[in-house]
């Protein structure tokens, strides 16, 4: 018999199951135990396969506990991209690329095994001086002196009576940071080895940005300490110095406190936007300062300061940071510096947001059918596996429900790789959990979206390429981050359905 025509595309990537959000560029990281091995699985063929199932055979470090799964699926139309995750642990991970086996078989056809890598991080805090540390096997990024920037009600007076001081311990954006690069082991030449031989050094650097936020909101999941849009000057939000966002009492574990989570992951975002896509500072540092023959790289030093002109990150537009930042290599006989200053804008952008929804749905007559259209800048839709997306569904008391969007031509999707990205749900299944919450299933509800890109980096790419390729940006967001004291945690709801009985 034939393989099932079946294949991974684009490379795995890791999904938190508390805020339902993408890490940055899919990286796995120890410091948040519970992660989901995601993935689109593609139908190559020009036919639709029926009866397909689809689970994870196994992972090729033992510090990585998958939990068993099957996914079915009745029919798997020709070229339809089907998103497939399962949990797993990775308390006892190793950092570095681990190899994932996926197994793929329809209908009257062979199994068809699929090697896929992921990449794994390891980000620790030393209790004693706050300072976050990033492992990888090419070596290990230390980050120290991160500032962030606060609502404008909360900015501390200058000496030198410049109205935009801020915060040394701000909520929200990040306003500078100290990088360390240690390369294991040190290298001669011009460039070190790039992390993962795939991405910058500076999504090292939003990993442990988003991760720390991460850290905090699941920690709040389970009882200790406080959920803040994001991270403090220390990282840590058991302060409760900030908390417009912390999730309402009533609200499902896990599904409030993705609106938390989509906040860090916006604002952090600035830590990668203002370092570059086309190359990072480690890297033109590198170029702008040669070694001299012989010499040996042992430590490279970034220190970077953000601007917004234009206000706070916000997903999927345009926005400028500028940033001034310098280069220090640190070689066994002497230091070289390079200094820069330029404004860098978010290059992963949407023209704009379209929901469909039935403006009143009878709770009882069949699923509540969400569609949406994520356009592109200069035309055209994002499409099939170039996004992870959802919505989160809230009810008129405030209890958030999480509906994954999928472009895949099944159920309530209509066409698979239309640029329709398609959820249902069924209200009279979750009437028993508003019920037991004394909560209410008639009234207006309201939908929020949520996206993020999808690296589509491939494997025959030179590293210093597929590095320009990075994913987990957000292009729609239902919440904006702002620096306007009077709105600390605005949501933006796309569409409303009244709900009756």
């Amino acid at each position: 018999m034939a393989q099932t025509p079946m294949t991974i595309e684009r490379r795995p990537f890791s999904v938190e199951p508390f805020t339902h959000m993408m890490l940055p560029d899919g990286i796995f990281d120890t410091a948040l135990i519970k992660q989901r091995i995601t993935c689109y699985y593609t139908n190559v063929s020009g036919q639709d396969l029926k009866h397909a199932s689809i689970y994870l055979e196994g992972v090729g470090d033992p510090g990585i506990v998958p939990v068993a799964e099957t996914h079915v699926f009745a029919e798997i139309p020709a070229g339809a991209s089907v998103r497939v995750s399962w949990l797993a642990d990775f308390q006892n991970a190793t950092p570095g690329k681990k190899m994932v086996s996926f197994i793929a078989q329809a209908d009257g056809m062979d199994l068809n095994r699929t090697i896929e890598r992921i990449f794994v991080s390891e980000t620790k805090q030393d209790a004693n001086t706050g300072e976050y540390t990033c492992t990888v096997e090419e070596g290990t990024l230390r980050i120290s002196r991160f500032e962030m920037i606060g609502p404008k009600s909360e900015w501390r007076p200058c000496d030198d009576k410049d109205e935009r001081c801020r915060p040394s311990q701000g909520p929200w954006v990040p306003a500078g940071m100290t990088a360390v690069w240690e390369p294991n082991p040190g290298y001669q030449g011009v460039h070190g080895e790039l992390p993962f031989a795939d991405p910058w050094w500076k999504i090292l650097a939003w990993i442990v940005a988003v991760v720390a936020a991460i850290v905090a909101i699941v920690a709040a999941v389970m009882g200790a300490g406080t959920a803040g849009i994001a991270i403090g000057g220390t990282f840590d939000e058991s302060t409760g110095e900030v908390n417009c966002c912390e999730p309402a009492p009533g609200a499902i574990p896990g599904s409030a406190f993705t609106v938390a989570g989509a906040a860090s992951v916006v604002a952090m975002v600035a830590v990668a936007v203002g370092l570059a896509d086309d190359a990072d500072p480690w890297w033109r540092g590198q170029e702008a300062t040669p070694p001299g023959p012989g010499e040996t790289t042992l430590a490279e030093r970034v220190e970077v300061s953000f601007d917004y002109p234009e206000g706070a990150p916000t997903a999927g537009k345009d926005f400028p940071v500028q940033v001034k930042w310098t280069y220090r290599r640190q070689t066994d006989v002497k230091a070289y510096e390079h200094s820069v200053e330029e404004e860098q804008r978010n290059l992963h952008v949407s023209d704009g947001v379209t929901v469909d929804v039935p403006a009143v749905h009878h709770a009882f007559a069949g699923p509540l059918v969400i569609r949406s259209r994520f356009a592109r800048e200069g035309g055209g839709f994002f499409a099939g596996q170039d996004l992870y997306a959802f919505a989160l569904l809230r009810s008129p008391d405030d209890v958030y429900f999480v509906v994954d969007l999928a472009d895949d031509g099944i159920e309530a999707d209509e066409k698979a790789n239309d640029g329709t990205y398609t959820g249902s749900i069924h209200l009279e299944r979750i009437y028993p959990i508003l019920l037991k919450q004394g909560k209410k299933l008639e009234g207006l509800w309201r939908v929020y979206l949520f996206a993020q890109d999808v690296n589509d980096a491939t494997p025959d790419m030179l590293p210093e390429v597929a590095a320009t390729h990075i994913g987990g940006f957000p292009i729609a967001s239902g919440i904006n981050v702002t620096f306007d004291p009077n709105l600390p945690c605005p949501l933006e709801a796309k569409a409303t359905v009244q709900v009756v009985a």
